[in-house]
């Protein structure tokens, strides 16, 4: 046949087509290594490939062989040789271009994950059907993995083989699935239109079925192809990808050669239309026969179906379409593969010529061997160049293709009806087969090694294959980029690629398409490739077709829900996610961190959203996040959302938003009436209901009014119930202390999995710096910014960072995100109205007044610029001339009013004009032109015919305001901020909100109103002018009550106030001061005064019925108590006495917390445990013996011999039939009713110390000294496992409620929680204690009680936090634990007490100012500030008079390297003393730290700065003492370096208040003196023969205050011995222990001592006739809970002094003359925590319970230095 030359046009030769991908057999499903699956590329290749490839190359074949046609294709490359005139010949020795390895390594073949479904349950998608059914048992393997099958496990994970185990074991289930299957055949030929994702199903459904099902299958896809009238090209697609999926026996060749037929057919009849119908044809026509081939289907007729094919191909070729010339160029060649039914003698004599059959068969092999290839291949090209040779005259090969250099449209039109077979095709299967395997790394050789690598048209084929791999999403990231990468390699420096103009052009439209993909990294990458290449060159180009190698997968499933009747729901979701996702959408949003908890530190933090992430993929149901008002959280729900929905895929968890107060009665069919709201139908709710999973998102819990637990009320993840996952947020503000009953999921089983186990929280922590700063970044560059500007210049990132910096509080505000978005918006104006920003004083309440006057001058501007109708201009004419931002104000005052009086407080408003226009909703809504304007300049949003505030702060803001009354006042000119508004006097609005409605419980209204008193003190004055009104007028009670309320929130204390008769019922007092306040004939009805300060106050007359203290009196027992115990009933309370002269238990009622038994004849009991039915109890003692009594009569039942040693612990079994002790090393368990020892467990080496029973029973864990935990089992008494720990002794043990967690204490206070099931460590509880003498957790299992030296600790148990800390007790607790009911903690201690406490008390809400404690504290020079140092090393200046403390001037690192610290006398440096014997000096205000004066040999115990500022005096621990010269630091004095021994160890230094003394004490009651200036010892008295603790000079240096451990002792300087003795006469044994502290007033009037026993002495001086001096004794204040760390006499201010103690609080007293009697007052206090009451006054107090009245009498004596018993 001869050829033609076809020059091509520049333009055409640009058309070079990148064509469809053409995959070459059979579908694959794999199962991947996980319980989850895989599908792989829908258009994998056959699997008929055998994996061993004969490399053997054949030289003796003759001619007919190497030409025949007929003869099959036996191996994947084809070596035969070609027996010629010419001999063979080796490959081609052709220079081998240098490869860059972009893929560097063979990859799995790609996969798509499909999630297997739970066993049993119904399938929900056609791909886990067609999984589900790919992986039934076949024969007596678990999977038979047919070479065709579409699915094939591919690892033996525990979760796949369970599932096929359980699914061989189920016949009725893999009925059920075939049925599926075959159903989905039937309604696809039902259908007769079929849209492409049915076509998808079968697609996918197709590979699993059995044969008959697919034979019919295919039929009918056969059949609707050759009937439709307009060519289906997903039809179409859809038949071929079925053929190349199809099972190894199913698929016949007689089936190939009637889909040849028909596409044959519909090929000629539409090759002379336009090009696209051609094309699709044409492509399929070369997938069908590649798998023609590959399936060795013979005897094509050659008249009937080859000839004619080869012809309507050939015909092609006038086509002016480059790309379908190729394709069709391609499918001849395939063709060229298929044999017919003609002799290969009757080939050679037609054709003239030989054929060498070289085809590499593209198939699903694990493994192709790259070399293998590359020797076929080059062998391959050499007899096809032998052959040229031998015919040129007649064929025109490869080899001389390559040479010529000719174009592709010439080679095309060359190649189509030459009937030769070109060795390009072959190299090109080779490398999809490479592709298909996942053998990148071969591909990257092949493509630079292949012999025809020159060949345009085989790297025309190269190209198209790397633009499918690039563009498949189902390959992963980085290889889609690698191929985008090579393809750009190849065009830059490749010498030899693209020589061709056409293969340039080609590649470039590749790239281009690529660049437009959907995959961002993929299009980025193309077109910066793209970029590159072309610069300036014409881009305009594009490829005509899609790049599209097969049907996407199906995105719903219609087929599959038709035969199980399934609502079609996916669409109606499909819709929901495209409305959710525009209304999710945020334009500003920074992530959010979180905490683990309230109570945990804001700097140990994660991201929230990762935290979300981890909770949805657990075993968990409820997470609930916290956070403050305008904290962000409704923010991150929408942000939530955004993201789940954009994750979404069909049959996954369903994302549903639900404004918890849009919602009617949210605790009833939450779930559905969300979903109606969404237009979703009853039957898609129940649809949903049974087969999904829901992931809510419950906004706005506190908004919504609800005190109820919704998941319960709900009855979500209940068998039959909702499936869901609940993120549920709620404001901090609203939760009391026992707020996770309101939000933990009930367990089904209590042993299986207890409530914590299925509960999560966060607290969202505020802003970071960096946080704030991304913010301010987002915002500053944001659209409405330049509005805040007008015609200035907008301020830059550093500009608004630098503002927020200079205004003073305004740095913690802003961490807060809505603040921070008030302040960003309030900024400029604020900065422009003051020169001066660190005077401006900024609170949470300026920043809304400065954001509503903002936002409605914008809008006002926004409205004068708008086009208005006439009656809308006329109503903003008016609005103008009436003040509109004060009418704008009016208006959102009045509606926040009517939000609360009509609706409860309810945000969301509904108006539908129809239906409200008659209601009090019209006049904020309706369509009054003034009330449309207002309307639309407010501060609200608008969803709908529903309104809201923007945020529900804004709300309470103005009902606030409605409250300050601040729009009566008139309007504030804010850009004057020294006026102050004063509003009216508040008597006047009674029928307001204040007099109207119960704040208590909106607290978020409070603390606006505590920023209003602070800000205006008229206000304050006002709130307080009701209360005293109150006295008088019952009306008022509501707004006194709730004005007390407000003050008392603001931090105003009412020492010594009148409150005489106040009628407050209800008020929330607790943390409230009220020093010597009188309250008599007071209405006190239901106040809550849990720790109050009412120290001297007088409540005689006062109506108390109902008040509350937070806790209970304490019981007064005969010896130590040792353990106690409330029986499972809680009726009964026992506890074991040590030390009691005869009595070893006694049991309370604890109805009455009456004494009913008093246990004698036995003594030094050490553990009792009620038994299970409360009707025994046991106890073990000092000897050993464990006895049982009776809890009714006292009798002693059983006598358990066995020990010899102390029992110290105990307890009871479950079950009640065994009752295990310890004592030594051994444990014993009993029978408890014959008293039998049953079992002796031993093991530990040290002494065992607790033992408990796990909550089933079945096991028994122990604790001992040796720092080991055992596991025995208690019904055969075998040891089952050991926990050795590294935290020292086990003290003590609890186990958790649902048997999860053990918890131990330890002998170095700490408590730490331990996985029951592995012993993975969990929580650590730092109590800063000695010893943890008890742990009990709460029978709900939330919280854990710790008895922690003197202390009870209550802990957060999910989190570790600590929520309160109960003091009382004054010597070391022994024992905890909790009422059945959780309400009471009790705990025993050796100071003979048990004491009661009030779990739900909760923990302060005034923010404590320091709640990390200092270590030292001590008043500036000028008496107007105190200096403090906390715990962390943070020093401050706080106010002398109110007790606010100021920011940190600097921060001591490493404090943990200081041994000690103090202030000098000015308070302007602070001495120092490290562990390694130096000395330093810092500059108090700046931090700047002097030089490191060294000497001491070790740790520095003492340090003291002279009053003049010269000297600077230390001792250590072997007790020399040395002077240093500040000014001059290398003078460095040893004043004492004989290293006394510890008899005679120095304790204290003081210099005299001129400088010219040094007063130095020691432990063997030495005083000595020393002259600084000369440092010659003075004198050395022994003044005592006790120890000297400490020393004090009075103020004129004449005298010393010597504390010792029993009396204050005044040494004269001028006479030999101390000449006056003081203690405090009458006072209780402990009144007067170790001196710590001992200071004189600045007028020597006073002394004060402070000692160990948490007690301040007072004294006052006089003077008798003839100068005598006396001491008169004043008070002890024993009104502390924690060592005392600090006294001081305020320098400045007469009879004025401070003290602060270890637990952070601080407290300042003034000491006066009352009628001739001297009293101490406290001024202020912070961080007191704690209920003081010594010296309340209860003469006739109405309603008080006896129980309280006794507490009252308990603490009252307990100050007076007794114990009331």
């Amino acid at each position: 046949m001869s050829k033609e030359s076809h020059p091509t046009s520049p333009r055409k030769r640009d058309k070079i087509f990148n064509f469809f991908r053409s995959s070459r057999s059979g579908s694959k499903v794999k199962q991947s290594q996980s319980t989850k699956a895989t599908l792989p590329h829908l258009s994998t290749v056959s699997a008929e490939y055998s994996a061993d490839i004969d490399h053997k190359i054949s030289s003796t074949a003759n001619t007919e062989d190497a030409v025949s046609s007929s003869s099959g294709i036996e191996h994947a490359v084809s070596t035969t040789a070609v027996k010629s005139p010419v001999s063979y010949v080796q490959p081609s020795t052709l220079p081998v271009e240098p490869h860059v390895a972009v893929f560097s390594q063979n990859v799995s073949p790609p996969m798509v994950l499909i999630t297997l479904p739970e066993f049993g349950s119904r399938i929900n998608t056609t791909p886990q059907l067609s999984l589900c059914i790919g992986l039934l048992p076949k024969g007596n393997d678990p999977i038979q993995q047919e070479e065709n099958s579409s699915q094939v496990l591919s690892s033996d994970t525990a979760a796949e083989l369970a599932w096929i185990k359980s699914m061989k074991q189920d016949p009725v289930e893999q009925e059920r699935l075939r049925w599926l299957g075959a159903s989905m055949v039937d309604e696809f030929a039902k259908d007769a239109s079929k849209d492409s994702t049915e076509i998808a199903e079968m697609v996918l459904i197709g590979p699993v079925l059995d044969n008959e099902h697919f034979r019919r299958l295919l039929s009918c896809a056969i059949t609707a192809f050759d009937q439709a009238v307009l060519l289906d090209v997903d039809l179409l697609q859809g038949l071929v990808q079925l053929v190349q999926s199809a099972p190894s026996e199913a698929l016949l060749p007689d089936d190939l050669v009637k889909i040849l037929r028909v596409l044959r057919v519909r090929l000629q009849d539409t090759h002379q239309q336009s090009s696209v119908h051609p094309f699709h044809l044409t492509l399929a026509v070369s997938r069908l026969l590649d798998i023609m081939a590959e399936h060795k289907v013979k005897d094509l007729n050659r008249v009937e179906e080859h000839e004619p094919l080869s012809g309507v191909l050939s015909g092609l070729r006038a086509s002016s379409d480059p790309y379908l010339m190729y394709q069709a160029c391609y499918a001849f060649q395939a063709l060229q593969y298929v044999p017919n039914n003609e002799s290969p003698l009757q080939a050679v004599l037609r054709h003239s010529t030989g054929v060498v059959d070289g085809l590499v068969k593209v198939s699903a092999v694990f493994k192709l061997d790259l070399g293998a290839v590359l020797e076929g291949l080059g062998k391959l090209q050499d007899a096809l160049g032998g052959v040229v040779e031998v015919a040129s005259s007649v064929y025109n090969g490869a080899c001389s293709l390559m040479d010529s250099g000719r174009g592709v449209l010439e080679s095309l039109k060359e190649g189509l009806g030459s009937g030769q077979k070109r060795p390009w095709y072959t190299a090109i299967r080779a490398a999809y087969a490479f592709a298909q395997a996942g053998q990148l790394k071969d591909l990257n050789v092949l493509i630079y090694e292949a012999p025809c690598r020159r060949d345009p048209l085989f790297q025309w084929g190269v190209c198209q294959l790397l633009g499918e791999i690039a563009s498949d999403t189902i390959w992963d990231t980085n290889v889609r980029l690698h191929a985008v990468d090579l393809l750009g390699e190849l065009y830059r420096n490749d010498s030899k690629w693209g020589q061709d103009v056409s293969v340039s052009t080609w590649m470039l439209n590749i790239i281009r398409q690529l660049g437009a993909t959907a995959d961002q990294a993929v299009s980025t990458s193309a077109l910066a490739l793209l970029n590159h290449l072309t610069q300036d060159q014409d881009t305009s180009t594009r490829l005509p077709y899609p790049l599209r190698s097969r049907l996407p997968l199906p995105t719903s499933s219609p087929t599959l829900a038709r035969i199980q009747k399934i609502p079609p729901i996916e669409y109606d979701l499909h819709k929901h996610k495209v409305v959710r996702l525009e209304q999710s959408r945020l334009s500003l949003y920074i992530q959010p961190f979180a905490k683990a908890s309230l109570r945990a530190k804001d700097n140990d933090t994660f991201p929230l959203l990762e935290k979300v992430l981890e909770f949805l993929a657990s075993e968990r149901q409820v997470m609930l996040i916290l956070g403050d008002s305008g904290s962000g959280k409704s923010i991150f729900n929408r942000h939530l959302e955004h993201r789940l929905w954009t994750d979404y895929k069909q049959g996954g968890p369903i994302p549903l938003f639900i404004n918890l107060p849009a919602i009617d009665r949210p605790d009833q069919d939450l779930i559905a009436k969300q979903l109606k709201v969404n237009n979703f139908s009853e039957d898609q709710i129940q649809e949903m209901k049974l087969h999904h999973q829901i992931i809510l998102i419950c906004d706005g819990y506190d908004e919504s009014q609800q005190l109820v637990n919704l998941h319960r009320t709900n009855m979500l993840n209940r068998p039959g119930q909702w499936n869901t996952k609940m993120v549920i947020s709620c404001r901090t503000q609203f939760l009391g202390p026992t707020y996770l009953d309101r939000f933990k999921p009930q367990p089904t089983d209590r042993y299986a999995s207890g409530s914590e186990d299925l509960f999560q929280e966060a607290v969202i922590a505020p802003f970071s710096k960096d946080q704030i700063k991304n913010y301010v970044e987002l915002y500053a560059h944001g659209p409405q910014t330049a509005l805040l500007f007008r015609n200035q210049a907008i301020w830059s990132v550093k500009e608004y960072m630098d503002k927020l910096t200079m205004i003073p509080n305004v740095k913690d505000l802003v961490k807060n995100p809505f603040l921070l978005t008030l302040a960003l918006k309030a900024l400029p104006r604020l900065v422009a109205s003051n020169e001066d920003l660190s005077n401006i004083r900024v609170t949470r309440v300026v920043l809304y007044d400065m954001f509503v006057d903002q936002w409605l001058e914008s809008n006002r501007l926004r409205l004068h610029s708008n086009t208005l109708s006439k009656e809308e201009q006329t109503a903003f004419n008016s609005l103008v001339d009436d003040d509109f931002i004060g009418c704008g104000i009016n208006y959102l005052l009045r509606l926040s009013e009517a939000i609360f009086q009509e609706q409860g407080g309810n945000p969301v408003i509904q108006y539908v004009h129809r239906h409200d226009r008659d209601s009090w909703k019209a006049a904020f809504f309706g369509t009054d032109p003034e009330v449309t304007l207002l309307r639309d300049a407010s501060p609200l949003m608008r969803t709908g015919n529903q309104y809201r505030f923007l945020h529900r702060s804004m709300l309470e803001y103005f009902l606030s305001r409605v409250i300050y009354n601040r729009a009566k006042v008139g309007e504030q000119d804010f850009d004057s901020p020294t006026e102050t508004a004063y509003p009216v006097s508040l008597a006047r609005d009674t029928n307001g909100p204040l007099y109207q409605r119960n704040l208590l419980e909106e607290p978020s209204i409070i603390q606006f109103l505590c920023d209003r008193v602070n800000q205006d003190p008229t206000f304050g004055q006002q709130l307080r002018a009701i209360i005293d009104q109150s006295k008088t007028d019952s009306s008022v009670t509501t707004a006194a009550t709730n004005a007390i309320t407000i003050l008392v929130s603001a931090g105003v204390a009412f020492h010594s106030a009148d409150l005489r008769g106040v009628k407050i019922p209800g008020a929330d007092l607790s943390d409230g001061q009220f020093d010597s306040a009188q309250f008599q004939g007071a209405n006190l009805k239901g106040v809550d005064l849990s720790r109050s300060w009412l120290r001297q106050a007088d409540l005689s007359h006062a109506e108390l019925e109902g008040v509350r203290f937070g806790e209970l009196p304490y019981l007064m027992e005969e010896g130590s108590v040792y353990a106690c115990a409330y029986s499972p009933d809680g009726r009964l309370f026992g506890a074991a006495l040590f030390f009691a002269k005869n009595v070893g238990i006694v049991i309370y009622d604890t109805s009455t917390w009456q004494r009913i038994h008093r246990i004698t004849g036995t003594e030094n009991i050490l553990s009792v445990a009620f038994s299970p039915d409360s009707r025994r109890i046991v106890s073990g003692d000092l000897k050993g013996m464990v006895r049982l009594w009776d809890c009714t009569s006292g009798e002693e039942l059983l006598a358990m011999e066995g020990h010899a040693i102390p029992v110290y612990s105990l307890e009871y079994s479950p079950c009640g039939n065994r009752i295990a002790a310890v004592s030594g090393c051994t444990i014993r368990l009993w029978d408890s009713l014959t008293g039998e020892c049953v079992f002796v467990l031993e093991g530990h080496t040290d002494s065992v110390r607790s033992v408990r029973f796990s909550p089933d029973g079945q096991q028994l864990v122990s604790g001992s000294w040796d720092g080991t935990i055992r596991f025995w089992n208690s019904g055969t008494g075998e040891p089952v496992s050991v926990l050795s720990l590294t935290c020292g002794r086990v003290e003590c043990l609890a186990i958790s409620p649902g048997g999860r967690w053990i918890a131990s204490g330890h002998d170095g206070g700490n408590v730490r929680l331990w996985d029951m099931v592995s012993g993975s460590p969990g929580l650590v509880l730092q109590g800063r204690a000695e010893c943890v003498g008890g742990i009990a957790f709460s029978p709900n299992g939330q919280f854990i009680a710790t008895a922690m030296d003197r202390r009870v600790m209550l802990w957060d148990a999910s989190t570790g936090d600590l929520i309160s800390t109960f003091d009382g007790h004054s010597k070391s607790v022994t024992g905890v634990t909790f009422s059945p009911d959780d309400l009471i903690i009790a705990s025993g201690s050796n100071d003979q007490t048990l004491r009661l406490w009030e779990a739900s008390s909760g923990p302060s809400r005034i923010a404590t100012q320091n709640q990390i404690g200092d270590v030292k504290m001590a008043y500036s020079s000028d008496g107007l500030s105190f200096l403090s140092i906390d715990g962390l090393g943070a020093v401050r200046q706080g106010d002398a008079t109110t007790g606010a403390r100021g920011s940190v001037s600097f921060e001591f690192q490493n404090l943990e390297s200081f041994s000690i610290l103090e202030f000098s006398t000015d308070g302007n440096r602070i001495a120092t003393g490290f562990a390694d014997g130096s000395v330093q000096s810092w500059d108090r205000i700046t931090g700047a730290a002097g030089p490191v004066l060294e000497g001491h040999s070790s740790a520095v115990r003492i340090v003291a700065c002279s009053p003049c500022g010269c000297w600077m005096a230390s001792s250590d621990v072997d007790s020399t003492l040395r002077l240093w010269d500040i000014h001059d630091t290398e003078q460095r004095y040893v004043l004492d370096g004989t290293g006394a021994g510890d008899d005679s160890r120095i304790e204290g230094l003081k210099f005299s208040p001129n400088g010219h003394q040094l007063a130095v004490c020691s432990k063997d009651g030495i005083v000595r003196l020393f002259d600084p200036q000369t440092r010659v010892l003075l004198t050395s008295r022994k003044l005592r023969e006790g120890r000297l603790l400490v020393l004090e000079y009075s103020p004129n240096g004449q005298q010393l205050a010597l504390g010792t451990k029993n009396s204050i002792a005044l040494w004269d300087l001028q006479s030999d011995e101390p000449s006056l003795e003081l203690s405090a006469a009458g006072s209780s044994e402990d009144a007067f222990s170790s001196t710590v502290a001992v200071a004189y007033s600045p007028c020597g009037q006073f002394l004060a001592s402070a000692h160990e026993s948490f007690i301040v002495h007072l004294w006052h001086r006089h003077l008798t006739k003839g100068n005598v001096e006396s001491w008169s004794y004043v008070v002890a204040l024993r009104v502390f809970s924690a060592y005392i760390i600090g006294l001081s006499w305020n320098p400045v201010v007469p009879a004025e002094f401070i003290t602060a103690s270890e637990d952070g609080s601080v407290r300042v007293w003034r000491v006066s003359s009352d009628n001739g009697t001297m009293v101490v007052k406290m001024l202020w206090g912070t961080n007191l925590k704690r209920l003081c009451t010594p010296g309340v006054v209860l003469d006739e107090a109405i309603g008080l319970s006896p129980i309280h009245r006794k507490l009252l009498a308990q603490r009252i004596s307990f100050a007076q230095g007794r114990l009331l018993t």
